[in-house]
């Protein structure tokens, strides 16, 4: 408390040693260094704070890169030549002289005495002196990681002090700083002689300063030094740890293969706390170059914000301000497996990806073998694993230094078993990233199967679990049916958007249906290279399908791949969702199921028997989850409702099939893991004409609590409907739309606002309404309503 702070008695150290540096560039106290420029001077002089006596001045000129140009404005006013740095000592050799003469100056005094660097302002050690040493690949003394700010420390001797100073012949307060050294001698009241030599005058001027400050009359005692962190902490970010928004940086553009420990590299000279350094996943879990930095300070912070377009190895980083709720979202976690794995020591962590399912953790440490030891033995590898347990084959490594790391990533794509391993520098954020990607609980909770979620056309929603009305509402969705109006694109890239598609359908993608492309994921909620695409007419299916050398699509190169192209109807896609195959010579339907002729005739007064597709002992699971502009479509085997309910085959395949189209869900819904951060899927084109696939209003999800019978009524109506807005500005927050939408019944946990794969906002955002009326009257009222600038669309979902 402030009442028993003791004021400390004497000064931290014997000796301050004025620092200061010349580069080549802006020679500003506040933009020093901001330009990577090589530093060409430097200077010191040592000051005995006890005996308030001044040493020698020193300095020093460093020989600069090859690439530096001496501009001949810059040698005129400093009259420092090329010739007089031409034979200059390199910064290395110049950092190792300037250490060993001050070093034998201090001996010279005949007493054992400590000292600390003064510096006038912040970048001379952070953004010159510690930036040029990763430059340069040159390891600095340790004293220059502990300094005193004379800006700093002159506000705090003077801060009692109100009298007045003269700048430009102007009189004004003394207490406006920061302060210049000029502006410090001009408060004080102080001139000193000058004799032009550039950097040596600054020196004197600081010395000048100090002796006023330490004399008899003001008593000023140096009692903190700043520290500059030289080692970044890695560990896990807690949800609980209090981060400011004005600490936070975004860094783009960052190579690939670069760790937590390059981002701190590159940022050497300001201190990242610990797990401040968090690198950016794509909704693929891989790297997208980019990485959330959590400084101490917002001064320092705004040390980062200089360093745009400073480069890492010959690649520049782009440096841009950054949310404390954008850093959580990367770098925080709940994994109790991960912060347990995070909490152990050991500087370095490795990724490997593609190991056989079957690996056990000392098939690892055998892999790398004593030469790469991993630290803490068995328990330095974790295992990343699906919700339900499954391998992924992918795991974490632990290492004691980047050392030994490095020696690691030499074994990348070397055998384990009979796979090659993919090994690469990871962070701790990465960790808690694909964690919670990965054992994240399930977005949609379960449902029993013998429930199912009907709509009916008139927006009414029911409960049911009888199949022929499922299958009506079905019909009114994705249209299943013989109709071949749909298209199959396969081998599409991963990365393949919304956008790709149309201009690789080129002149037909007019005539793809409003929301008709539908972006098939696996079950680990992954890109599978296949999509389905629902066209106008047969026709232009037909012609999609044909060869590229006839005028088609089939074989046609999106990107660096080519992609295969086959029509199909709603019924084939179905069938294809479910495990079936379709191909050039037709469809092959899943295993253990036939489809019987459309001629055949059934036979109302005997039994139907229809070919098992799995037994309830060993389901048979869809391996797909096909994503839609406004959802999913889950597929999967319904097993609860008795066979004989199912009047044709086809009503059986469509009771299976589960729609997520305009939020309504139709049946038992699967896992659909994913992090809450990830943007949500792109809209697909909505066309001039006609109308919308489906219009109806949208469903959620509900499941039975345990002991409640299956069928019977539940509320859904708390589900509520959503309106999409687009074209907000991207500076608009959830204060925003509540003021856009003020009269309405909505709150803050009714709107989810959108971002890209970058996350930025797309300016678009997601509203929750109550009712199919509200949310009918907020369109009709507010559509084209302006936002600040910009007027806004609203869109019924």
């Amino acid at each position: 408390m402030k009442g028993n702070y003791l004021k400390p008695s004497q000064h931290y150290c014997d000796i301050l040693v004025l620092f200061h540096c010349v580069t080549t560039g802006n020679g500003s106290s506040e933009l020093l260094g901001s330009d990577e420029s090589d530093v060409v001077v430097i200077v010191w002089q040592l000051i005995d704070l006890n005996q308030n006596q001044t040493g020698d001045i020193h300095y020093i000129y460093v020989q600069p890169s090859i690439n530096t140009s001496i501009k001949k404005e810059w040698s005129d006013s400093t009259g420092i030549t090329e010739d007089m740095l031409s034979d200059a000592p390199t910064f290395e050799d110049a950092i190792h002289q300037f250490e060993q003469t001050l070093r034998n100056e201090l001996n010279d005094q005949g007493k054992t005495c400590s000292f600390t660097l003064c510096t006038d302002g912040q970048c001379h050690l952070r953004q010159v002196l510690m930036p040029t040493s990763v430059r340069w690949e040159t390891t600095l003394p340790d004293f220059c990681f502990s300094f005193f700010d004379l800006k700093k420390e002159f506000c705090q001797c003077f801060e009692n002090i109100q009298n007045h100073m003269e700048i430009n012949g102007e009189q004004q307060s003394t207490l406006v700083g920061p302060f210049s050294v000029s502006e410090m001698l001009n408060c004080l009241n102080v001139r000193v002689d000058e004799f032009g030599t550039y950097g040596v005058d600054h020196v004197r001027r600081m010395s000048s300063v100090i002796q006023v400050m330490i004399s008899d009359q003001h008593g000023y005692l140096f009692t903190s030094p700043e520290r500059i962190v030289d080692r970044l902490e890695t560990g896990p970010c807690m949800t609980s740890d209090v981060i400011m928004d004005d600490t936070v940086v975004r860094a783009r553009g960052l190579p690939w293969q670069a760790s937590d420990h390059d981002v701190a590299k590159f940022f050497k000279g300001l201190n990242i706390p610990r797990g401040g350094a968090a690198l950016v996943l794509n909704p693929q879990g891989r790297r997208n170059g980019e990485a959330l930095v959590r400084f101490e300070n917002v001064e320092q912070r705004d040390l980062a914000l200089l360093r745009h377009k400073h480069y890492m190895g010959n690649r520049y980083i782009e440096v841009y301000r950054a949310s404390a709720e954008e850093f959580h979202k990367v770098a925080t976690g709940t994994s109790c497996e991960a912060i347990h794995f995070l909490s152990k020591e050991g500087d370095a962590i490795v990724r490997m990806r593609g190991l056989p399912f079957c690996t056990t953790t000392q098939d690892i440490i055998d892999f790398f073998g004593e030469d790469v030891p991993i630290a803490h033995g068995e328990e330095g590898v974790l295992f990343v694993k699906y919700a339900d347990g499954r391998f992924t084959g992918d795991a974490f490594v632990l290492f004691t230094d980047e050392t030994v790391a490095s020696e690691a990533l030499n074994k990348h794509k070397q055998t384990l078993g009979k796979r090659y391993v993919e090994i690469f520098k990871s962070t701790a954020a990465e960790v808690q990233q694909v964690l919670s990607r990965h054992m994240t609980s399930p977005l949609l909770p379960p449902m029993p199967a013998s429930m199912q979620i009907a709509l009916i056309p008139n927006g009414q929603q029911t409960l049911t679990n009888t199949p022929s009305q499922v299958n009506q509402s079905l019909q009114n969705i994705i249209n299943p049916g013989s109709v071949r109006n749909c298209i199959r694109l396969r081998g599409m890239p991963y990365s393949a958007t919304i956008e790709d598609i149309m201009a690789f359908l080129g002149e037909l993608s007019p005539f793809i249906l409003p929301h008709g492309i539908h972006m098939v994921l696996n079950q680990q909620g992954r890109p599978s290279g296949d999509a389905f695409i629902q066209l106008l007419s047969p026709e232009k299916a037909s012609q999609a399908g044909l060869d590229v050398s006839k005028g088609g699509c089939h074989k046609k190169h999106m990107g660096e791949r080519y992609v295969e192209v086959f029509q199909c109807s709603g019924d084939e896609m179905n069938l294809v969702l479910m495990g079936g195959t379709l191909n050039r010579n037709g469809m092959v339907p899943p295993p253990g199921m036939t489809i019987l002729p459309p001629e055949q005739p059934l036979v109302a007064t005997a039994p139907l028997h229809v070919p098992q597709i799995a037994t309830p002992t060993s389901p048979v699971t869809s391996p797909f989850i096909i994503q839609t502009p406004h959802g999913a479509l889950l597929m999967q085997p319904s097993l609860a409702a008795p066979q004989a309910q199912y009047s044709t085959q086809l009503d059986l395949l469509q009771s299976q099939a589960l729609f997520t189209s305009r939020n309504a869900i139709y049946g038992q819904p699967t896992y659909l893991p994913c992090a809450q951060y990830l943007p949500t899927p792109p809209v697909s084109p909505t066309g001039n004409t006609g109308t919308p696939v489906s219009s109806l209003a949208g469903a959620v999800p509900v499941s039975t609590p345990a002991g409640a019978v299956p069928g019977a009524s539940i509320s859904i109506a708390s589900c509520g409907i959503q309106v999409r807005m687009q074209g907000m500005p991207y500076h608009a927050g959830v204060p925003d739309i509540l003021a856009f939408f003020k009269g309405y019944n909505i709150n803050s946990s009714s709107i989810k606002l959108l971002y890209n794969d970058k996350l930025r906002p797309t300016g678009e955002a997601l509203v929750t309404f109550s009712t199919l009326e509200d949310a009918h009257r907020a369109v009709v009222e507010n559509n084209r309503k302006p936002m600040g600038n910009r007027y806004v669309e609203l869109l019924l979902m």
